[in-house]
C-alpha cells in the first residue's frame, strides 16, 4: 500500500492550516465550502460544524501512526470482536490522527468509492466520540476529477480542478463524519461473532470486503486506539521544524508543535515455549496467526480485547511445521 506522503513533522502545520481555514469567513473558507450546496437548515448546521471542529482541532493532541502499526490495525480490524468502546480507550479527549499508509483502499470490487482515508479527527461529546475522516487532498482531487458515465458525471476541466485546489488549500480534505457511542456495540460489529478465532483468513477478508469505506476506517481507528494502549506499541514526540513552528505561532501561538509518533516495538519472532503447562513437550514449532484475546481489567471490572500478533510458538531449534508460513512471517 502506498504511503500518504505526509511525514510526522508536517502534522502540526496541517492542523494549524485546518484551524485557520475552518475559521475563515471568506467565500473560500471552511464554513462557506462545507455549507455550499445544502438547504438553508443543513447549511447552518455545516457552518456551525466548521466552527466546532476548529475549536476541537485547537484542543487536539496530534498522532502519527507508522506504516507497521497501520497495517496491523487494518489487519486486526478485520477480526475485531464485538466490543463496547470506553472513554479510557481513547489516548486523548480530542485528537487528530494521521496514518502513514491509508487505512482504506480507493477501489473495491471495481466500484469507485472515494479517496483513501488517511486520518481521523475526533472529540468526546454526548456520550461518545464524534469524528471526521480525512483524505489526502491530491487523492480527493483525482477522485473528484474523474467522471462516472453511469451516473452521468463528466470529467472535470482543468479550470474546475484549479478551483478545487483553491477551495481546498490544506493538505487533507474531509471525507465523512460519524459517531461512536460509549458502552454500545457499533452496528458494524454486531454481525461479527464474539470469537473470531475459528474464522479463516478468507472468511475475515470476505467480511472486510463487504464493509463500507467508512466502516473500514472506523475499525482501523478503534483498533489503533486499542493498540496504542498495549505494550507492543511505543510513542515518541516529534517536533515541527523551526520554520513551521514560526508559521504555526502566527496562526495561533497556543497550538502545540509536537506530534506523538506511534511505532511498533521490536518483535521477537522465535518463541521459547516448550509446553502447554500440562507437562507435555512439543517437538515442532508452528505459526500462530494474529488474533484477539480478552484480558480482564480489575479497574474496569470488565474484559478488553488485546491483539496478539502473528508469531511462532514452540521450542527453539525444533523444526517448523510449515516453512512457507515462516518465510511470510519473517517478511512481515
Amino acid at each position: 500500500m502506498a504511503k500518504t506522503g505526509i511525514i510526522p513533522r508536517q502534522v502540526p502545520e496541517i492542523r494549524a492550516e485546518l484551524v485557520q481555514w475552518l475559521t475563515d469567513p471568506d467565500d473560500f473558507g471552511g464554513p462557506a465550502i462545507w455549507s455550499k450546496g445544502f438547504d438553508p437548515q443543513t447549511a447552518r448546521q455545516e457552518r456551525q460544524a466548521a466552527g466546532d471542529w476548529a475549536v476541537a482541532l485547537q484542543a487536539a493532541e496530534l498522532f502519527y501512526v507508522s506504516a507497521e502499526v497501520t497495517r496491523m490495525a487494518v489487519s486486526a480490524g478485520m477480526a475485531l470482536p464485538s466490543y463496547r468502546l470506553h472513554p479510557e480507550d481513547l489516548p486523548a479527549t480530542h485528537g487528530l490522527l494521521v496514518w502513514e499508509e491509508p487505512a482504506t483502499d480507493s477501489l473495491e470490487g471495481g466500484e469507485h468509492i472515494g479517496a483513501p482515508i488517511v486520518g481521523i479527527s475526533w472529540a468526546m461529546r454526548g456520550g461518545g466520540v464524534q469524528f471526521r475522516t480525512w483524505c489526502h487532498r491530491e487523492d480527493w482531487i483525482r477522485h473528484m476529477a474523474k467522471g462516472e458515465p453511469r451516473a452521468g458525471l463528466r470529467d472535470l476541466s482543468p479550470e474546475e480542478i484549479r478551483i478545487l485546489r483553491r477551495t481546498q488549500p490544506q493538505a487533507i480534505v474531509c471525507m465523512s463524519r460519524g459517531f461512536l457511542p460509549f458502552g454500545q456495540v457499533p452496528g458494524w460489529l454486531s454481525s461479527m461473532p464474539a470469537d473470531t478465532s475459528t474464522m479463516s483468513v478468507v472468511e475475515l477478508e470476505d467480511h472486510s470486503r463487504s464493509a463500507t469505506h467508512q466502516e473500514q476506517a472506523e475499525r482501523a481507528l478503534v483498533v489503533t486506539w486499542l493498540l496504542m494502549g498495549q505494550s507492543l506499541s511505543r510513542e515518541e514526540d516529534v517536533q515541527a521544524p523551526r520554520s513551521s513552528a514560526k508559521f504555526i505561532a502566527r496562526i495561533n501561538p497556543n497550538l502545540l508543535t509536537a506530534v506523538r509518533y506511534v511505532q511498533l516495538r521490536h518483535r521477537t519472532v522465535l518463541g521459547r515455549e516448550h509446553g502447554d503447562g500440562s507437562g507435555r513437550g512439543y517437538r515442532h514449532r508452528w505459526i500462530v496467526r494474529g488474533h484477539w484475546r480478552n484480558d480482564y481489567y480489575p479497574s474496569r471490572k470488565a474484559h478488553r480485547p488485546i491483539w496478539i500478533d502473528q508469531h511462532i510458538k514452540g521450542p527453539d531449534g525444533a523444526p517448523i511445521l510449515d516453512p512457507e508460513k515462516l518465510v511470510n512471517l519473517l517478511r512481515h
